[in-house]
């Protein structure tokens, strides 16, 4: 059982979560066996040591960002902070005063130096499709591929969401605890998703729901797991998630699309060019999609997307 700081919403949640243990912490994994037990099935796990060949790894302190990086400026919420003024901040604040979250930032874009300190990408995460051969780039455009995000005590996710595109979520815990708070897929008739925007629930506040005006969610079964610094949460392609701070973390996040969940990748772009009108260009796209998935496949054997170095855009 995995123990946590508690909040005042842990008992009326309780009923909710699922009570067998079923997020399992595993160390010195074969990727042949991820693939089998994990990723395949698609049920989430936590990797312990995922991230051991990261320079950044088991010294991602907040004194490490104060004293390597402290000077580089960051925007939050169109305030801009030097990066110790923002520890500063994070540190300061509480559960019942929380700061700002989520502080996240595209390493490629805005803090490209840290780049270094989270390479090698783990082989687990591995092939990657983002930046595959003939791909089309600007399905990504709403894709962020490497974040870093920091947080206060009692920061939370602002909505209940699964990672666009049904891309596979990995998160590594670089400092502080993450308590994450997990829907399995098949749920989404209890989530009050979003037309609009389908991989986001229209709940705005799930970590304290009103359930007079959302009864249905009370009936969504959720799974609870914290995340501690040096592990690593992989969240198979739409499981649907949110995140709060136990204390003060530092996180990095990325996603992955590979063959397996290449169609359910297919899916969500071609709903979402339905969605706009665009239905001829929709089945065009998918089409198109379809017959590039088995080519990249035939290529992956021989290497393609297997770069450990960051292909980023």
């Amino acid at each position: 059982m995995n123990h946590h700081v508690p909040f005042d919403s842990d008992l009326a949640d309780a009923s909710r979560e699922e009570a067998s243990p079923w997020v399992e912490r595993r160390s010195n994994l074969d990727v042949r066996e991820f693939v089998e037990r994990y990723r395949n099935p698609r049920r989430p796990v936590v990797i312990t040591d995922a991230a051991r060949d990261w320079p950044l790894y088991g010294r991602g302190t907040p004194e490490h960002f104060r004293s390597r990086y402290g000077e580089h400026v960051v925007r939050v919420r169109g305030h801009d902070y030097r990066l110790h003024e923002l520890i500063d901040l994070l540190e300061a604040s509480s559960a019942a005063h929380p700061a700002p979250y989520p502080c996240k930032f595209e390493i490629a874009k805005t803090f490209r130096e840290l780049l270094p300190e989270v390479t090698p990408r783990f082989a687990y995460s591995l092939p990657d499709r983002q930046t595959g051969i003939g791909v089309p780039q600007r399905l990504f455009a709403a894709v962020n591929n490497l974040e870093i995000f920091f947080g206060g005590p009692g920061g939370e996710f602002p909505y209940l969401h699964y990672d666009v595109l049904r891309l596979h979520a990995w998160i590594t815990q670089i400092h502080g605890d993450k308590e994450f708070t997990l829907y399995a897929p098949g749920q989404e008739h209890l989530l009050y998703v979003n037309p609009d925007m389908p991989w986001q629930s229209s709940i705005r506040d799930h970590h304290h729901p009103d359930y007079e005006r959302y009864p249905l969610f009370r009936q969504a079964r959720c799974r609870k797991v914290v995340v501690r610094a040096g592990e690593t949460l992989f969240l198979p392609c739409g499981w649907w998630h949110t995140a709060r701070s136990l204390n003060l973390t530092i996180s990095v996040a990325f996603d992955q699309l590979g063959a397996d969940n290449w169609r359910d990748f297919i899916g969500d772009v071609v709903d979402e060019r339905r969605r706009a009108g665009k239905r001829v260009k929709a089945a065009v796209l998918g089409a198109y999609l379809s017959v590039l998935g088995p080519l990249l496949s035939t290529l992956e054997r021989f290497g393609l997307d297997a770069a450990v170095e960051w292909g980023l855009r």
